[in-house]
């Protein structure tokens, strides 16, 4: 690797720190909402040696397992070494996570690529505020995004082999107890393998992959059996359909489908007198799945308005903007940033036609994106689509820097076992 280059990305990554360095310190103190308040919650019983308790629903202090277990791990452990105070957890993040994503993306645009797509690709994510204002706050997207990134890089850039399932294994599990819906990155696994060996080892490699995945994830699960005397395989956060699926989301004139923590009429289970995690998860699931097979058009309803319009902003942006004050963004940096996403998306959209020929490349980002989309309809939008962010940046970038690709990168040929 020429040495200029690799100063460059050295710059790259000290300007994504600084970036975030400056909107933190120019946001702080850091004003909670939105699921930040859990997050803050939960690092403060870290604190007490309480780990993972919670008082949600109910108000009753407890064990629990609200949120996937890494984040508030993650935001605990901070907490316990430099006081309880967000801003902490953001300047950390700022000084290592952001520059690790503008690393990551630097690396996944060269070997995709070229070294000159991976410069300008990790140039965009240090200054884009939609891949790099979570890196500032308090929501697991922070490590998310590098997750992703890593799982992406193996996939997409490495030969198919058993080692390389094991690894992608295990960054997937980690993802998946970091935020539970990066279960769609199988999804692109199993496109890209299949494609490159054939569909017998493909299947074979993605089940190995799942399987390390589920060996990550068993020990949190188990525990969650110990203290809720029932199954909760990951969080209560699999239980939120029934906020999407009900009658005054689905009817809502400006906003339907769009997920409600506090409904008008209440699940009983919510009104009640509290009951344990593992019974509330599966009544919550069940108001959902009555709503559902009440009314099957919902799915496909829901799918539309999350999975598509929600998740990938297909929709007046002042709608994307309102989200950032309910998450505790900045509305300039929201503006901002949508502005920016929509000439992203279309240079994404004519980067992926002008590489189509290269079907180990082009199926798994649309097997990715579909099943997100899927994975992502009973709850949705701009905040969820974080760690695809450094993608699309990187397929944008390929569309302006017209070179040629490298040797290492052509499509390889399929080989069957």
């Amino acid at each position: 690797m020429p040495r200029r280059e690799l100063w460059t990305v050295v710059g790259l990554m000290a300007l994504g720190a600084a970036v975030v360095l400056i909107y933190v310190l120019i946001n702080r103190p850091l004003e909670l909402r939105g699921d930040m308040v859990e997050y803050d919650s939960e690092g403060v019983f870290f604190t007490q040696g309480k780990l993972w308790w919670t008082t949600l629903p109910f108000g009753v202090a407890h064990e629990g397992m609200w949120k996937a277990p890494i984040y508030p791990a993650w935001v605990g452990l901070w907490y316990e070494l430099w006081g309880t105070s967000p801003d902490t957890v953001a300047i950390v993040q700022a000084l290592t996570v952001a520059p690790a994503a503008v690393l990551l993306t630097w690396l996944l645009g060269r070997r995709l690529f070229s070294p000159a797509v991976g410069l300008v690709s990790a140039a965009v994510v240090a200054l884009f505020p939609l891949a790099w204002e979570y890196y500032g706050l308090l929501y697991p997207e922070a490590l998310a995004v590098p997750l992703t990134l890593g799982v992406l890089i193996l996939v997409l850039t490495c030969e198919p082999s058993a080692k390389i399932a094991i690894w992608v294994g295990a960054l997937a599990g980690l993802a998946i107890l970091t935020r539970p819906t990066s279960v769609y990155l199988f999804a692109g696994a199993l496109a890209a393998w299949v494609i490159a060996t054939g569909w017998r080892r493909g299947v074979a490699l993605t089940a190995i992959a799942a399987a390390l995945a589920a060996l990550v994830i068993l020990p949190w699960t188990v525990r969650n059996y110990i203290v809720a005397d029932g199954v909760v395989p990951i969080s209560i956060q699999d239980a939120a359909a029934y906020g999407t699926f009900n009658e005054e989301s689905a009817n809502d004139p400006k906003y339907p489908y769009a997920w409600r923590y506090q409904l008008r009429d209440q699940p009983d289970v919510l009104e009640g007198p509290p009951v344990g995690d593992a019974e509330l998860r599966s009544q919550l699931q069940q108001e959902a799945i009555d709503y559902i097979e009440a009314h099957p058009e919902s799915l496909v309803e829901a799918f539309f308005w999350n999975g598509l319009s929600r998740l990938w902003d297909i929709r007046h942006p002042g709608y994307s903007v309102d989200e950032a004050p309910f998450e505790g963004r900045s509305r300039t940096l929201g503006t901002i940033g949508i502005a920016l996403y929509y000439p992203i998306l279309l240079l994404a959209l004519a980067g992926l036609w002008r590489v189509r020929r290269r079907r180990e490349l082009v199926i798994p980002i649309l097997a990715l994106a579909l099943a997100a989309a899927v994975v992502f309809t009973p709850d949705s939008g701009t905040r969820y689509r974080a760690p695809f962010e450094p993608l699309l940046v990187v397929l944008a970038a390929s569309c302006l820097v017209r070179e040629p690709f490298p040797r290492h990168t052509e499509p390889r040929a399929p080989s069957r076992a």
